[in-house]
């Protein structure tokens, strides 16, 4: 069974919502976003849409071109980067100059 939870998709319209007014305002095109950020102007049509089956990454990158990023997300609590790291452990990817 697919089930998305309304909750879930009201955020994503909302999110959606507040990154195209952002780009509007800034009077961005699709186009013009899409070759900053790397996202197709598809997935940005789909992101202003609420669409809920793009990639979070895809959400993220939108949002921090747009200068959405620490809005959206200011009220996400933080662990103590001491416990995280003797909890968890993760790979990260190898950065390149090409990744700026």
């Amino acid at each position: 069974m697919n089930i998305f939870p309304l909750a879930c998709a009201d955020k994503l319209m909302k999110l959606g919502l507040l990154a195209k007014n952002r780009r509007l305002e800034r009077k961005i095109r699709q186009k013009d976003l899409s070759a900053q950020s790397g996202v197709s102007v598809t997935t940005i049509a789909k992101i202003e849409a609420g669409t809920p089956s793009v990639e979070m990454r895809s959400y993220m990158l939108v949002l921090w071109y747009l200068g959405l990023l620490d809005e959206v997300f200011q009220d996400v609590p933080m662990t103590s980067p001491a416990s995280f790291a003797t909890e968890h452990r993760v790979r990260l990817k190898q950065v390149t100059e090409d990744d700026f």
